[in-house]
């Protein structure tokens, strides 16, 4: 059986354009500027000379994640399971019951940081050993394109006038903006509106910073003036459904749940709290959710954390294997991000990304921009 038998790891640090996140005015929207954490990228080479791409999400450095890779050479490109990993990747599930008793949990459930990575590297590895692409291993493609949007963080009305020109030249359709309690939310919209039409798609996104109905309903109305196109992501906390109940009964501006977990989707499903979903999580993660998001009569995006080139091809796949998640996708890192180390040239157009072509993933790494972008590097061999 093939293995792993040495992976290479970089840590990186890819700032995002000057300008496309937030106006100066506002400063960062969390506690720290999260375009400047590293990132970790991983390459498997195989028994057979295949190279097998995964990434890990932001945050950790190499150190942090030194013990967990060193335990990834070795393993077998035998699907994509737990099966095969050291015990403590296994972690609990979700579902609890005999259904784990008798069938490994699954690999998004995994305590390691790196298990995501490890499920990109299997499935990369599992498409070009068979020469086709990740999409068709996930079940098949509903769609060669995925429909994508523009995206910013807070910017002043006239940042924006700016950004959806450009968006709009570009061919997109739509943006996500995000908001906190406060910010001049209609005088934003109105600016958007005035550059990108009545037809230009507005999401924003506060991030649980709206708090509660009290504070955030006069916006709401006064967001209803704007008419169709426009909706709201997490204006609420999700451990506080009767917000959002509240909210949906007094105003029309569609609310958008954010399912951060299986306990998250579960309880927005079972409140019926909110009119469609932001899925987030890897591959078969992300198709668990959107499976049950079908299901249960609504439609989705697939979110991200504007993850580097690997991450974001891996989410082209998975969102385009999703039957329900016909609206636009979180994929703006070709546009946000200074680099994304792939060679993939981002060929978006008229607000969509094609699902990258070839085996696997269908990208690779771009060795010259991961020498700039490098801050550590190491090898590890079985």
């Amino acid at each position: 059986m093939e293995r792993i038998e040495r992976v290479t790891a970089w840590e990186v640090v890819v700032p995002g354009k000057p300008g496309a996140i937030n106006s100066p005015e506002y400063g960062s929207f969390l506690s720290h500027e999260w375009d400047l954490l590293p990132i970790v990228l991983l390459e498997g080479t195989t028994t057979g000379g295949i190279s097998v791409l995964g990434e890990v999400g932001r945050g950790p450095s190499l150190a942090d994640l030194d013990p967990w890779i060193r335990e990834i050479p070795g393993l077998p490109l035998a699907g994509i399971t737990l099966s095969h990993l050291p015990e403590r990747w296994r972690g609990l599930s979700m579902y609890g019951g005999a259904l784990d008793e008798v069938h490994p949990v699954p690999l998004w459930s995994s305590p390691s940081p790196v298990a995501g990575a490890v499920e990109m590297m299997l499935l990369d590895g599992a498409g070009k050993r068979l020469g086709c692409r990740a999409v068709d291993l996930l079940g098949g493609a509903y769609r060669e394109v995925v429909p994508v949007d523009y995206w910013c963080g807070r910017q002043t009305p006239s940042d924006l006038r700016r950004i959806v020109a450009d968006a709009r030249q570009r061919g997109f359709h739509g943006i996500k903006m995000k908001s906190r309690l406060g910010d001049p939310v209609v005088e934003q919209v109105a600016a958007i509106r005035e550059v990108g039409g009545d037809d230009f798609s507005v999401t924003i996104d506060p991030m649980y910073q709206w708090f509660s109905p009290h504070e955030s309903l006069p916006t709401l109305r006064a967001l209803e003036q704007f008419g169709a196109h426009l909706r709201v992501e997490d204006p609420f906390p999700e451990d506080r459904p009767e917000f959002w109940r509240r909210a949906r009964e007094v105003t029309s501006v569609p609310l958008v749940w954010h399912a951060r977990g299986l306990p998250s989707l579960r309880r927005a499903l079972q409140e019926r709290c909110a009119d469609a979903f932001n899925c987030s999580g890897v591959a078969t993660e992300f198709l668990t959710y959107a499976h049950a998001v079908e299901v249960a009569g609504y439609s989705c995006w697939r979110g991200s954390s504007l993850e580097l080139g690997v991450g974001q091809a891996s989410g082209i796949h998975a969102a385009a294997a999703a039957r329900p998640c016909v609206m636009p996708s979180d994929f703006q890192s070709g546009l946000i991000r200074e680099h994304t180390l792939i060679t993939w040239d981002w060929p978006y157009q008229n607000g969509t990304l094609p699902i990258p072509s070839g085996p696997g993933f269908g990208v690779a790494l771009d060795r010259d921009a991961l020498k700039h972008y490098k801050k550590h590097s190491a090898e590890y061999f079985v």
